[in-house]
């Protein structure tokens, strides 16, 4: 894989990686802000009202944005932005096109399946030919329970598809209790074979050390 559509930044604070990624996280997938403009004042109020605080840096250790939901921030349209914000566009400042920007805390519990989640992402969005087949594949399967399990994880329907390979491929578990492993296993075969098919190695197998060397890695 060409290093330049995946960059994989990573921070021992998870606090630092909330900060940068949080507007443009909630840009992209929110099921309030998806597509809005907003402050992080805003953003907080919301987060504290639905979930009893503002948790989020604890939340949330994993972060995932196509480049589509970095352009409202380079254009102007969230100003003014914080300091990490700012840093996030000057370490992707020269990508153009399809690309796709991931965030890890290698301290964060299951940083391993963190990591291959997020390159599932990235992965669907920089081929689009592997993105149809895995939405082919998906399609042919009842998800129904899958789809429902991530509306309560806060994830907005647009996002189904994607987050439901992410799981079903890299950590099942998870979603356990809206599906059982038993039934995503014969699912979880098949999504696997096609990854294999598009980038020439397993995701399931692969070494995470193998894996992050396929990225544009950069440390904050």
């Amino acid at each position: 894989m060409n290093l330049a559509p995946i960059y994989l930044i990573e921070s021992s604070s998870r606090q630092v990686l909330a900060g940068m990624f949080m507007r443009f996280q909630e840009y992209y997938e929110s099921p309030e802000f998806k597509g809005r403009v907003f402050t992080v004042d805003d953003f907080a109020h919301w987060y504290a009202l639905k979930y009893g605080a503002f948790t989020y840096t604890k939340d949330w250790y994993g972060f995932n944005i196509p480049s589509r939901a970095i352009e409202p921030f380079r254009s102007g349209r969230f100003d003014p932005l914080t300091p990490l914000e700012q840093n996030l566009l000057d370490i992707c400042k020269d990508a153009r096109g399809d690309f796709y920007v991931i965030g890890v805390t290698p301290g964060a519990e299951y940083f391993t399946e963190t990591v291959k989640h997020e390159f599932a992402h990235g992965a669907i969005y920089v081929n689009p030919d592997y993105r149809k087949e895995v939405e082919r594949c998906i399609k042919e399967y009842n998800i129904g329970s899958i789809n429902k399990g991530l509306r309560r994880m806060g994830y907005c329907d647009d996002v189904a598809i994607d987050e439901a390979n992410a799981y079903v491929l890299v950590e099942p578990d998870t979603i356990q209790e809206y599906v059982s492993m038993r039934n995503t296993k014969n699912l979880r075969e098949k999504l696997d074979m096609i990854f294999q098919k598009y980038f020439g190695f397993s995701l399931i197998k692969t070494k995470i050390h193998s894996l992050m060397a396929r990225t544009k890695h950069i440390l904050i």
